[in-house]
Order: C-alpha cells, then sequence, then structure tokens
C-alpha cells in the first residue's frame, strides 16, 4: 500500500464509517467518524494503554501481544474499516524543491529516484508518498518507508480482522486535520507536531499552515533544538503526549511562554450528534486518518 493514498475499496465506501488509528509511546488513541452526506459526525473517541516496549523507534518489537490488544479493543467498537498512522520516526522525510520541465511523468520518475536515494534501497523494496507544499518555489515532501516494516503494520489490522483503507506518517496525518479544523491560530504561530523522537514544526501564514522543519535525534539534543528554534516565536504551540512533548511544555511554562493546545474547531462540516469537545489534542492524527482531505 503507498503511503498516504486510500485504496480502491476506501474510495468505493466513501460513506461509510471509518476509524483513524494512532499508536504512540505508550497510548493507542482512536477516533471513528461517519461520513454523512457532505459533513462528518464523530461516532467515537477513545484511547487504552499500550506498554512501552511494544513499539520502539518506529518499530513493532513485540507483534504478538500489540495484536492481541488491538483485536481486542477493536472488536469492543465494532469498526471494521481501519486507517493507521506509521509513527515519524519509521519514515524517511526530506524537503525537496521541484526541479524543471516538470510533467506529471517525468515527476513521478524524479520522486521515485529520490525516495531510493533517501532509504538508499530499491524501489521494489520501499513505499513512499509526496505532498506539495504551498508557496512557491514549489517543494515537496517526500516521505518513505521500508516495505518490511511496513508488512509489520498492515498485519496489525489482519490480526485486528480489519480492512486496512488508508496507512500515513503521523505527522502528515495530524497536518490534514490541522489544515481542516484549526484555522484561527495567532498569526506566525509556530507549532511543533512532537513525537518520541522526532519534532516537525508548521508555521501558521497567510490562513495556510507552511512547513518549517523537521529534525529526528536522541531526546535531549531535539529538546535543546526546539527551544532555541521557537525562541524568536511570537506564538507557539504543541500536540503529542510523548516524555519529549512534556518536556517541552514543561520548558514553556518555565519560562512563561506556555504552548498552546490547538483542538478541533466546530465547523459546518461537523454534523450534529458528535460533540468534538471529546477530542483533546492528543487525537489530531487519529482525526486526520478517520477524515482524509478531498483525493486522498
Amino acid at each position: 500500500m503507498p503511503l498516504g493514498l486510500s485504496t480502491a475499496a476506501a474510495q468505493a465506501g466513501a460513506d461509510q464509517t471509518v476509524a483513524g488509528l494512532d499508536m504512540g509511546h505508550d497510548h493507542a488513541r482512536l477516533v471513528v467518524v461517519a461520513r454523512a452526506g457532505r459533513s462528518w459526525r464523530l461516532e467515537q473517541c477513545q484511547q487504552w494503554p499500550l506498554e512501552p516496549l511494544w513499539l520502539q523507534g518506529g518499530r513493532i518489537t513485540d507483534f504478538l501481544p500489540l495484536a492481541d490488544t488491538l483485536q481486542q479493543q477493536l472488536a469492543e467498537t465494532g469498526v471494521g474499516r481501519l486507517a493507521m498512522a506509521l509513527p515519524a520516526e519509521a519514515c524517511a522525510s526530506a524537503v525537496l524543491e521541484q526541479p524543471g520541465g516538470w510533467s506529471r511523468l517525468r515527476g513521478r520518475a524524479w520522486l521515485e529516484r529520490q525516495a531510493t536515494n533517501l532509504l538508499q534501497r530499491p524501489l521494489s523494496e520501499l513505499t513512499w508518498s509526496a505532498h506539495a507544499l504551498p508557496g512557491r518555489p514549489r517543494r515537496w515532501r517526500l516521505l518513505c518507508a521500508s516495505l518490511d516494516l511496513v508488512q509489520d503494520w498492515l498485519g496489525l489490522a489482519e490480526a485486528a480482522q480489519c480492512e486496512l483503507i488508508r496507512l500515513d506518517e503521523v505527522h502528515q496525518a495530524s497536518w490534514q486535520a490541522l489544515a481542516r479544523w484549526y484555522r484561527d491560530a495567532p498569526e506566525s504561530t509556530i507549532l511543533l507536531q512532537v513525537g518520541a523522537a522526532s519534532v516537525q514544526a508548521l508555521q501558521w501564514r497567510d490562513e495556510q499552515w507552511h512547513w518549517l522543519w523537521r529534525e529526528q535525534a536522541d531526546a535531549q539534543p531535539l529538546l535543546e533544538h526546539c527551544l532555541q528554534a521557537v525562541s524568536a516565536a511570537s506564538s507557539l504551540a504543541l500536540i503529542g503526549d510523548s516524555p519529549l512533548a512534556q518536556d517541552l511544555r514543561a520548558h514553556g511554562e518555565a519560562a512563561g511562554r506556555p504552548f498552546l493546545r490547538p483542538l478541533p474547531a466546530q465547523s459546518p462540516a461537523w454534523a450534529a450528534g458528535g460533540p468534538l469537545d471529546r477530542l483533546s489534542d492528543a487525537f489530531w492524527p487519529a482525526l486526520g486518518l478517520a477524515c482524509p482531505a478531498h483525493g486522498s
């Protein structure tokens, strides 16, 4: 399954209920939504604990207990169609400027070459996706992951007896949701998407979330990098609940510059009957998976 793309079955069942699942360092979070005409309706929102050693460095390190837990939890929800997030640490990422002489066919071949160079694997051993970034010159955010790693995540969905309709990198999934349902941030706000050992920074400018940078490293140097990178920002926001995210929040509080906690805004896109106040800021990736952007 290509990263960030829905299967044909997902497109055919666009009006059915879909669950978005994000598994972090010690919690899994699930958002279940149903399509109601042109609107979405929030059906379920829940989380449950995971053992920290089940997932490490973006890889599944103890498959059987994780699969058993997932199967038990999803069986209680009645979910049959599932979209899942890959941890950011499982994916290689680069932002590339589009070359001249661009066409759809040449562009795809160029992106494939960049993916093989980024992961240092042949195309037959990886999966990739590319996302056009706003602004000029045109740039692409390229994501790729090895197929052997992706197969483990596909196996989780199979073990849970669910149809996997989408697989996407966690930062990309939450970015999609932020772009749709968090549009009232103060101008120039820098928002940090924080994982266990990765951080992606976005900035709100001209009514769009713009990509700034992405870093992946051990927690302490990454913490220091983030604090220095946002030191001059007029407004700060953060999503994530990893130990690194908690440390960043604590430093912000201690410095008198607390991070905002963005929450999904009510809009006509939400049908009645599913109050969004059940969603905390930790549910952004699962929400983006359950409600993908049009045409994804």
